[in-house]
């Protein structure tokens, strides 16, 4: 068992990052960040000193991807040079972590690649609902993940009446039944079918969304077209009342307007990617994975 005793913030987690130490009683050290007029990266670690011969924790979640992947090998290099005996990268969002597959010759495994990176740097890898869970393979270290969807579910269980869970495809059903299991209702995923070549129509594989109060949950929200899509013809099916939740809320543009356009009563998600609607904290899910190594 490795006593962690340090943690070390990441310029997108720094909130995260106190809440984290605050459960764990874990020295929390001042991190200053700055950007050089080129545009390259300047990091340092205040009280330098007390991470000699410390495990370390460096909570860095990655929605700016390529800063933060810069941001945690300059950190790797501090936290090496400075004598840490071991280093915990905690990415709450993995950066290019749905990249796991080559869809056209000449592509690259983006996440392989950078696990090779990961590997060599850190000790072990923490992250929650990465979209495939079979990276881990392409990991040299311990790469430990959780969930949040049922902090998602339990953020709407007294939201909704006569509730029903709906995943918006059935690659994502397992999260549907997490979330299902916290409220205590029935849990479908969302089918398109074609009625015409140019009409799809959206619903619910089995289940009837009229006069129910329908949770949609997934990994990611990205453009939200999709989910946006659905809402609206949930509506139109009947049901009283929807709610959009998702543990990482990239949430790219307009995609928030086009929620709510499309009818949705509420949009939830976590601090795992900072945005106006991560209303929900993963800090004590990150403790909990924590004492896992």
């Amino acid at each position: 068992m490795v006593i962690l005793l340090i943690i070390v913030p990441g310029r997108n987690s720094q909130e995260l990052a106190h809440k984290v130490s605050k459960l764990t009683n874990y020295k929390l050290l001042r991190t200053e960040f700055k950007r050089f007029p080129d545009g390259e990266l300047y990091i340092r670690i205040h009280d330098n000193d007390t991470i000699k011969n410390e495990d370390v924790v460096f909570i860095q979640t990655q929605n700016n991807q390529n800063d933060s992947i810069v941001e945690g090998i300059l950190i790797s290099d501090i936290l090496r040079e400075e004598g840490a005996r071991s280093i915990t990268l905690v990415a709450p969002y993995l950066a290019y972590a749905r990249q796991d597959k080559k869809f056209n010759p000449g592509e690259p495994i983006s996440i392989r690649g950078l696990a090779r990176i990961y590997s060599q740097l850190f000790d072990r890898i923490i992250t929650i609902n990465p979209h495939e869970i079979h990276i881990e393979s392409f990991f040299k270290v311990p790469f430990i993940y959780g969930s949040a969807v049922d902090k998602l579910a339990s953020y709407v269980k007294d939201k909704l009446d006569n509730p029903i869970v709906l995943s918006p495809d059935k690659g994502a059903i397992n999260l549907a039944k997490v979330a299902s299991e916290v409220i205590g209702c029935e849990y479908d995923y969302l089918e398109k079918v074609r009625i015409s070549p140019s009409e799809i129509k959206v619903a619910p594989k089995n289940l009837d969304v009229k006069d129910k109060g329908v949770l949609i949950v997934d990994d990611i929200i990205s453009t939200g077209g999709t989910v946006a899509t659905a809402i609206k013809m949930l509506k139109e099916q009947g049901a009283n009342r929807v709610i959009a939740s998702c543990v990482h809320p990239i949430l790219i543009g307009d995609a928030l307007n086009r929620l709510y356009v499309g009818g949705a009563d509420e949009v939830i998600g976590t601090d795992t990617f900072p945005s106006p609607v991560s209303k929900i904290s993963v800090d004590d899910v990150i403790v909990e994975l924590l004492k896992r190594i």
